[in-house]
Order: C-alpha cells, then structure tokens, then sequence
C-alpha cells in the first residue's frame, strides 16, 4: 500500500525529505523537516510589526510560509514536518511524542505526525515515517483467524496510542473561530480595504452599504459552513455514544467484556449481536454469516451476504476481501451463527482509515481537478490587476501634473484596484453553479464537490456499468438447459414440475439463495422457479446438527406429500425430503463463482454444488461431463442479450465431516466436478436507456459498456440500447495461450457474427475485449493501448481494479471522463473519473461526487445538459463582470481628465443595483432542452474567447470617447473650471458618461445572455427581463424626463436644463448678432455722407447696406 521511495537508495547520513505514495488514497506528499528557531521567529514577527502587522494576515491565510520561523534538519530530529502534497498545496504539521510499549514495537518512543487525518509514525531503525496503515499491509487471513480471543486491556492502551482512538467526528467550530477564518480570506481583506479607502474619501454611503453585505454575505458564509460541518458531524455520528461487546483472553480462556466503541483498536474481537447493529469500524468476519446493507457506502441497494475467509496465506485486504469484510457505517441487518457458536469479527481499521473515515475524508479533502476554466480565471485576474497598474500609474502622472495633495493622489490612485477588480467577482462566479446544483436536487441528483458540475459541461467520454444501470436490477428467469446426456444438452425447460424434485440441477437452483428471501436478485429468482420452502434454523429443524443454519425443502414436503419421486427409495421415504446447507462459499469478483456444501437429510455423503460464469465453470469440471455443443449454446444465448450462470455439483467423501466441510479449502473442491445445465436469465433494458444512449450519440459523446458479465450478453446489450451504431462493426479481440515461455500470447479479431475482419474505416468499427485480453494487451501489447482507448467500446469480464484502470487511461489521453454504476463493484472506478455518478437510494455515496436517486441513466442527460449551462453561464458572468469593470475602469479615466468622479449613489447604482442584479440574472439561466454536438468553450485565453472580448472594450472605450466630443460640440456646454484638487460631482461630463456607462451594462448583460445552444432563451429567463426592464425605463427616465428630487439624489444634470442653456445661447447669439448689425449699419451711414460727392462703383449687394 506504501512505497517509501527513500528506501530506494542508500541513505547517507541522516535524511532531511522523503516521498511516501499511497495507492490507498491515491495521495503522494512530500515532507521535509524542522526545527523551532528563536532567530528566524524574532526576525519574522519585527518584520510583521514594522509592517503594521500585515503579514501576519498572510501568515493566517497562508501557514505554509510559518516555515520561515524553522531551519531544514533531519526527519530524526524535526520539531516540524513541511508537508507538500501531490497539489503543490504546503502544510506545516507539528512532530507529536508518546511513550509506548508494545512487544512488536522496538522504540519506547513514538513520533509521528497528522496529516489530513492520516497519522504518519517514524520507524527509528529505517530512518523514515509510513502511514500508520502499512504496518498491517502484509497481515495474511490465516494470521488474521488464528487469534480469536481477542487482547488484553493493556494492550489496547498502548494499540489506541499507536492507532488514535476509533473516532471519525468532524469538529463542529464555534462561529468566533469560524469568523476569525473567515475574516482572514483574502476576499474579506480586500473587502475591508476597499471600505476603509472608501471612508477615507468620503464615500460614506457606499462603504456603509458594501459592510452592511459584507457582513450579511459573511454572516451568511458562517451559517453555511456551521449547517455543513453539523451535518458533517451528525452523518459521522459518535462512536463514544454506544458500547460494544469484545472478547478479552484470559487464563481459563476467554470473556465478553462490554467496552466504549471510541476504545477498539486493530486485534480486537468484536461480538456481533443476533439482531444486528450498525458497524463502528470495518472488521473481518471470522464465524457466522451477516446479512448487510451497505447502501450508504458502496450505494449498493440490494443488501449482501457476508461470511468468514478460509484460512490461507493470502494477504488480507478490505477491497480484495469485501464479501468477507464488514465495514464502518453499515447495516448489519441479521446475523447467523453456528449452534452455540458467537459471530465473531476482528477489527481491521479504525477511525478514518475505516470505509466511513475515507467517505468522510473525500467530502472535507475533495480531490483537486484542474480544469482549464479555473486556470484562465486566475490568470485573467492577474491581467486585470496589470490593467489596474497601468490606470493607478496614469493617475498618479495626472494628479502629480495638476500638483494635486499626496492624499488626493493615494485616494484616487488606490480607488483604482477596486474598481478593475470587482469585490462581487467570486460570489457572481459562483451563482450559476447554486443554480445548477438546485436544479440537480430537484431532480434527486445530489451532489458533495459543486465545482464539479462545471465539468460535466466538456463531458467527452461516458462509461456505463450494465447491470443496474443500462438494464434492470431484477432478473426474469427465462428456462433451464439440462445435460440430457454426456454429449449434448437437452430441450430447455420452462416449468420446474417437468424436473424431478431430486435432481441435481433443482438443487443446485435451490441452494443459491442467500440465507432469506431477501439478497441477490438472481439467487431469488432461482429459488422461486424450484418452488421450494426455505426454513430458518429452530428446535424442530436441527435434525442433522446443531451447526445447520438454513433448510430447504420441496412444497409439497410440508403438507406429507411429494411429487415426481417415482424413482426414490420407498425406504427413505420414512423421511422428510430436506436438505442443510453446511458451509457457504461466497462470490467474488475474482473467481467468478460461488458455491455451497449441502447434505440430504439421512444422507451420509455430502454433495458440494457451484454456480458462476461457465467458463468458469467450465474449468473446474471433468471434461467427460461437458457437452459438445457447450460453446454454441452459450453464445446462441449471450449473443441475444441472455444471461447465462453455469451449474455444477461434486459428491464429497463419505468420510467428510461437518468440521472437515469447514476447513477444506474451496481449491481442492472446484475440480473434478459433474457439469449440470445452463441456468438461463433475461435481463431487460431499462425503459430510459435507449432514448438516453440515443441523445447522447447525437450530442457527439463517446459511450462505451464496461461490466463484468459475459463479453456476448455485453456486446448483445451493446446492439440492443444502440451504443453500438446500426452501421458500426463490432471486432472482438481475443487472446490465446503462447507457443512458448518466452512468447507473447496471440491476439485474434474477428467482426462479430461475420468471421476474420476486413478492412474497416476508422469510424466503422468498434472493438470488444475480455479482462483477461485487457491484461494481456497491457502487458505484452503496449503498443496497441491507443487503439483500444480510442475504438474500444465494449468491456466485459472485467473485474473492480480493471474498471479503474480502463478509467486511469482514458483520463491519460486528456479527455473529460464519466463513469455510471450502481457502486456495486465499481466504486474504484466511480472515485476514478471525473465525473462518478452513483445510481444509489442515499444522498451522499463513498462512491462518486454524484448520487442519483432515479435509478436509470438519465442523470447522465440531466448532469451533461446543466454542466454546459453552469458551464456557459459562468463563462457569461466572467466576461460580463470583466466589462463591468473594464466600462467603469475607462469612464473613471476619462472623468479624471475633466476634473470630474463619479458621484457616491452613482456608485450605489452600478455596483450594487443595476450590474449585481444583472449578474445574479445571468445566473438563472435554464439549461438548454437538447444536448448538441457543439460544446461550450472551455478556455478564457483562447481566441475565440479573447477576440470577441477586445472587440466589445474597443467599442465601449470608442462610444465613451464619442459621447464626450459629441458633448464638447454643442454650443451650450460651459467646461468645468479645473484646479489643483477640483473634482466635480454635478457636471454633463459625469452626466453623460453616467447615462452612457449604464445603457453599455444593460447592453453588455443581454450579448452574455444568450440562450441557444446551452441555456434556454434569455426571454425565458424571467428574473433577467424583469432586470432588463426595469432598470431600462429607470435609465431612460434619468437621460430624458427626470424628477428634480430624482436627478438630485443621481447627481445627474436634467435634460431640461440643457435646453433653457441652448435656449439662452441662442438668445444671446442674436443679440450679439443684432448690435453687430446696427454697429456696421452706423459705419456705413458716415462713409456715404461723407464722400457722397465722388462717384463710386458700388456693388449692389454693398449699397443695399
């Protein structure tokens, strides 16, 4: 489970870092030690100080740099450990020391540090720390059973100091400490500065306003967090609130001693109560069987049956061995033992390192994901923070010119940060995804990582389990083949009276039912087609043993009468035809089958019957038994969409035991055995899915089956639900056994129902492979993964760890990867992809980050149609927010060359009525009806993205320009006077720039709001119109007609008083032309009498004056 890389090399000296990889959580850090220096720590805080405290704001929000206060030492010796994780993300961890005593243990002292609720300890004589996990990594399951007495209280003192207690509560903090938090996040900060520079200019209103949201937003933030950590903690329940029963060894024996479950430690024997329990930590099964629902960890509705391993040297592992591990949080609804004998289990894990600890771990430590969107985000606002230097250096170069205050400089200079980067950008960003995510628990899809919505908006590839999922849960048994003879099979049946009550076939369908009528779907429809009665163990049932759990028996048995017996013994009729089950072996997804040892009551031999998939099967029995046409029967069924189970019995030594059918190894069992028939399953489709599939091929999405039943039913399914193209071939890839040793096993292909393939255009074929060709191509055929990843669509046979490795490859060709299942056996997988969708009755599964409650595949739709409108709509807000601050950014440049602001309800208006209710509009966006082959952009630096963009600010900058000239052309504006500190509210040039500015964010909200392809027209977006409507009229009402208590309160000059000064300016234009008139009229006059006696050539135009 862990690799210590340093372990590696050969270490010279004492090490200062090591690497530990955990595949169990897939989590790779990297830690580096410390020690405490008084130096670094005395030089650090008088910097702090100096700098008016500052820093240590930085510090809070990033501890990482606390590191400054430590010098690099050994591991051997550090104080602290710098953690780094496989994020990049870096944590100090402080070094912790207990005293131990522990035989196993060589050091009296144990060091060790926590990490994300990981405990890491040093082992001294390796010079290296490990996951306190490891050291029961290679425990084998006959180590495991061997003790069964439990320990003894010591030694679970000292076990709880090396594990921690069994304790996986999620800390509910105080709202003081959630504020302290929360106050420190660099939003908040920035908050607060932009509020203080506000009251510092007089911008009383405003600042009032944006600390009286601040404080609701943050108030509102607190509860949030308070409500999902309470939730948290009541979903981790307390293991400190209930007691356990556990056995403690002792010098007779053993005794039952009722302990706090918060105290149990790996070893510890736990006493399973008759009526059940809830699980408080995850345990291996030693005696009895179970029966648990685990549908609140794996999302598995259907409960399973759980028994005791058989003693081997195979190393023990909860995933490797769940149908034998009972895990934290689950249901044990029924428990079964053995006579007198007690259910017992040994705890495994304890705390966070249970199945629970691990759920709980993935929602308070979701994985990181990049994703293209939030990376341009970040860069984005780190050009717009360049965008603000520029403006803060022109400003200063314009007030220093003007020989304004210093004050004045620093206010107007700093106002520009909070105007190029909004405060409203991170809660506007995150509106289209609250949406998205109502939206989605609307429709019972419940999501614990919102951000990954927005992901489900580039899905590219959809990974689909079958069972559960593309078909229905439940089975419908459709006939019975029988071996008539040792060559061929015989007609099937469809009526079990046709059967005889003794044959083997009948009781091979008879013993695989779980326990009660309540388990696997199959096992249950095979018990109702033998009609038989189920017994549960009591006093008048234990003929055989004390030690038989379960009986069952023919109905007619019951009432003193029995049919179809024309060939039994008339001597053993005296007794009731029943038969015990003795010992249980279960499924698992290696072996692919099961199997039981059963007993005929007065019967002295003992029969052992297994039914799988039947080429599992297939292999363990005699050849002689299996008919010639075994390999045709069952692809003419498979191949038509059938599900096949193939059956087998072995009569046992009659010198058998019931204590020796508990310790035979199921190896020595599964060979030799008799071949029964073929037990033939329908499995229908599930009304939803072909419509489903069909939309999705049509929205250019990849699909692909990925199982672990038969590759033919798969392949069969495939064609029937159209994720195979009616068009398409469909190849089977097949694997041989090597010539020799040293050679690569063969691959054959071969198009489905046609023979040898020919040559195929790329878009005509898909291929179909098996596990076992799966592995092979891996290993042998590397060269070939491309191709399958690429054309591959059809996987069956393959087992939990293939399904996650099929995931892991598809992630590694750079595409967004889903996966949907039932969380059943493909959990792994589910956690593997980008997109996991559990199709489960809880909220939350350990499962995937989605969970839905409608048990079909149209969350897939749902999730892909609001993934592209979060998607878009967040797209539309970022691009929307940045012009909202790019028009304001230009109009307040502009107005400071005119000795102009703008005034403070004019800010009032913009940022926290007319663009924040426009913003938040945006965000109700519907998402579109259909999915479409085009998908949203997924890069904000892309030039599809950029072009447009600059076009819009060129446009908006060049109408700003506009108005201005066209406002310094009329022959009525009188200029503001300027001066040194002269910044005029009330003037045309606010005026207009006002009126303008706000006509471009109305304008600027409905080119984002567009619907079509990914969201519903904006006409249908009601929230948006009424925006757009009212703030239209009230903009309109402002540049036309305004009331004189209106355009005081905007700080606007009144249309109406333009036109009395044009009015006035052409009076006055008159008048002065009228006295210029009679001034030259006068001139004229004299010059004319005076020189009336010489004759003068005068123009007509002239003598007319």
């Amino acid at each position: 489970m862990l690799n210590l890389r340093p372990d590696e090399y050969e270490v010279i000296g004492e090490t200062q870092w090591q690497i530990i990889e955990s595949s169990g959580d897939e989590q790779t850090i990297n830690i580096h030690g410390f020690k405490y220096s008084k130096l670094r720590a005395t030089l650090l805080h008088t910097v702090c100080i100096l700098l008016c405290g500052l820093p240590y704001f930085a510090l809070a929000y990033y501890p990482s740099y606390n590191r400054f206060k430590y010098v690099k030492c050994s591991l051997k010796t550090a104080k602290e450990i710098c953690v780094i994780d496989s994020d990049g993300g870096w944590t100090t961890e402080k070094v912790l020391e207990v005293d131990l005593n522990l035989s196993n243990h060589k050091d009296n002292r144990l060091r060790y540090f926590m990490f994300k609720h990981n405990r890491f300890i040093w082992l001294n004589d390796q010079g290296v720390f490990i996951n306190v996990l490891a050291l029961n990594e290679k425990l084998t399951i006959q180590l495991l059973m061997e003790n069964m007495s439990g320990i003894n209280k010591r030694q679970q003192n000292e076990l709880i100091k090396l594990y921690g207690t069994n304790s996986v509560e999620v800390e509910v903090k105080s709202y003081w400490t959630l504020f302290v938090e929360e106050v420190f996040n660099p939003f908040y900060l920035f908050q607060v500065f932009s509020i203080i520079l506000w009251s510092l200019d007089e911008y009383y209103q405003y600042a009032t306003c944006v600390f009286l949201l601040s404080v609701a937003t943050c108030m509102l933030a607190l509860y949030q967090t308070k409500q999902m950590s309470i939730n948290l903690h009541k979903m981790a329940g307390s293991t400190s609130a209930f007691t356990v029963t556990v056995l403690r060894p002792t010098r007779m024996g053993r005794e039952e001693c009722v302990v706090n479950a918060s105290r149990l430690v790996p070893g510890d024997v736990l006493v399973l109560p008759p009526d059940g329990c809830v699980m408080p930590c995850d345990a291996m099964l030693l005696t009895g069987t179970c029966i648990v629902d685990e549908s609140m960890l794996t999302g598995e509705s259907v409960p399973v049956m759980k028994g005791p391993p058989c003693s081997s040297p195979e190393i023990y592992s909860t995933e490797g061995h769940k149908r034998h591990t009972l895990f934290a949080g689950t249901h044990v609804m029924q428990t079964r033992f053995y006579g007198n004998n007690q259910v017992l289990a040994k705890v495994v894990r304890t705390g966070f390192y249970t199945a629970k600890g691990e759920l709980l771990k993935s929602i308070l430590f979701p994985k990181p994901f990049g994703f293209q969107f939030y990376k341009d985000a970040v860069k984005f606002v780190i050009f717009m923070f360049c965008i603000a230097a520029i403006g803060m250096g022109y400003s200063i170069w314009l007030y220093v010119v003007r020989g304004s205050l210093i004050g004045t400089i620093v206010l107007r200079t700093l106002d520009i940060i909070t105007i190029v980067v909004p405060p409203a950008l991170p809660a506007a960003m995150t509106a289209g995804i609250v949406y998205s995510q109502n939206r989605l628990r609307k429709n019972r899809i419940f999501c614990v990582s919102p951000p990954r919505i927005v992901i489900c908006g580039k899905l590219q590839v959809m990974c689909f389990d079958k069972t559960g999922t593309l078909t229905e849960d439940g089975l419908d048994f459709h006939s019975v083949i029988p071996l008539r003879s040792g060559e061929k099979f015989g007609e099937c049946v469809v009526e079990v009276s046709s059967l005889p009550v003794t044959s083997p076939l009948i009781q091979a369908l008879a013993f695989f039912i779980q326990g009660q009528l309540k388990g696997d779907p199959l096992d249950l429809k095979m018990f109702e087609f033998t009609q038989w009665i189920l017994e549960e163990p009591g006093p008048e049932n234990t003929r055989y043993d004390n030690l038989t759990p379960v009986i069952v028996k023919p109905a007619t048995s019951a009432n003193g009468s029995m049919q179809n017996l024309d060939d039994f013994d008339p001597f053993t009729m005296e007794i009731p035809y029943e038969i015990g089950l003795l010992r249980r072996f279960h499924f698992s997804s290696a072996q692919q089958s099961m199997g039981v040892i059963t007993n005929v009551l007065g019967q002295p031999q003992m029969v052992y019957f297994v039914k799988g998939a039947p080429e599992k099967v297939a292999g363990m029995c005699n050849p002689e038994t299996l008919p010639e046409n075994f390999s045709s029967v069952l692809n003419e069924y498979t191949s038509n969409g059938f599900r096949v189970i193939g059956l087998a019995h072995k009569k046992l030594d009659r010198k058998m035991k019931w204590v020796d059918a508990q310790r035979v190894k199921r190896s020595n069992l599964e060979c030799d055995m008799a071949f029964l028939g073929f037990l033939v399953m329908q499995n229908s489709l599930k009304p939803e899915t072909t419509q489903v599939i069909r939309e999705l091929h049509e929205a250019s999405m990849r699909l692909i089956m990925v199982t672990g039943d038969n590759i033919m039913t798969a392949m069969s399914v495939a064609r029937g639900c159209l994720m195979v193209q009616p068009h398409q071939k469909l190849v089977l890839i097949t694997t041989g056994q090597p010539q020799t040793n040293d050679s690569r096993p063969p691959l054959c292909m071969e198009v489905v129902g046609e023979g040898a393939p020919p040559k195929l255009a790329l878009d005509a074929y898909v291929l179909a492979l098996e596990g076992k060709t799966w592995a092979v191509i891996r290993t042998h055929y590397p060269e070939l993964m491309p191709v399958v990843l690429a054309r591959g669509m059809v996987f069956g046979r393959f087992g939990p760890d293939q399904k996650t490795q099929l995931i892991t490859a598809l992630q590694g060709e750079d595409v967004v990867v889903g996966m949907c299942g039932d969380g059943a056996n493909d959990c792994g997988a589910l956690k593997a992809a980008h997109v996991g969708i559990s199709l489960s009755e809880a909220d939350a599964s350990v499962a995937a980050p989605f969970t839905s409650q409608e048990q079909n595949i149209k969350c897939v739709k749902l999730l892909a149609l609001e993934g592209r409108c979060a998607l878009s709509t967040s797209f539309a807000i970022f691009k929307y927010m940045a012009l909202y601050s790019l028009i304001q950014f230009f109009s307040i440049l502009i107005l400071y060359n005119f000795y102009s602001i703008l005034g403070n309800n004019q800010f009032l208006y913009i940022d926290l009525v007319l663009t924040t209710l426009l913003a938040l509009s945006l965000g109700r966006a519907s998402p579109g009806p259909v999915l479409t082959r085009q998908s949203p952009p997924v890069s904000l630096v892309a030039l599809s993205s950029i072009l447009p963009l600059v076009i819009q600010v060129s446009l908006v900058l060049l109408m700003q320009i506009a108005s201005i000239y066209l406002l310094y052309a009329q022959p009525w504006f009188k200029p503001v006077e300027g001066g040194p500190d002269v910044e005029q509210v009330l003037c045309w040039e606010n005026t207009v720039l006002f009126i303008v500015t706000a006509f471009q964010y109305l304008i600027m909200a409905c080119v984002y709001a567009k619907g079509w392809p990914f969201r519903q027209p904006f006409c249908t977006n009601y929230y948006m119109m009424i925006t757009l409507v009212t703030q239209s009229v009230f903009v309109t009402v402002l540049l036309l007609c305004p009331w004189q208590w209106l355009a005081d309160f905007m700080e606007v000059e009144a249309m109406s008083t333009a036109d009395s000064e044009q009015t006035n300016a052409s009076l006055s234009d008159c008048e002065k032309f009228s006295r210029l008139a009679r001034v030259m009229r006068r001139r004229c006059d004299k010059t004319a009498e005076g020189e009336a006696a010489r004759p003068l050539c005068v123009p007509s135009h002239l003598q007319l004056c």
